[in-house]
């Protein structure tokens, strides 16, 4: 198991997490590049090692923040747009 921080890039709309309730899909996510949908965004990325460490805090019942976790990997995520494949297109994009 390994903790990682997904930093998202490419968003307009600045409070879509709070209309998505915090579900995520996730698709190859040991890959060099994995892909995650967030509502109606999609993303691709890359992991990167972080300068220094990510310190992760929970917020509590009385807005005290505590302790939850550390880790040294980011997951980079770019906002891409999927377009439909057409019939006659091959796997290699062309």
């Amino acid at each position: 198991e390994q903790l990682v921080v997904v930093e998202l890039s490419g968003i307009i709309n600045t409070d879509f997490m709070s209309k998505c309730d915090g579900t995520c899909k996730i698709l190859d996510i040991d890959s060099e590049r994995p892909m995650m949908q967030v509502g109606q965004y999609v993303f691709a990325g890359e992991y990167e090692d972080t300068l220094g460490t990510c310190v992760l805090f929970e917020e509590g019942q009385q807005k005290e923040l505590k302790y939850a976790c550390h880790t040294v990997r980011k997951l980079m995520m770019q906002r891409i747009f999927l377009t439909e494949k057409k019939e006659c297109e091959t796997s290699t994009g062309q």
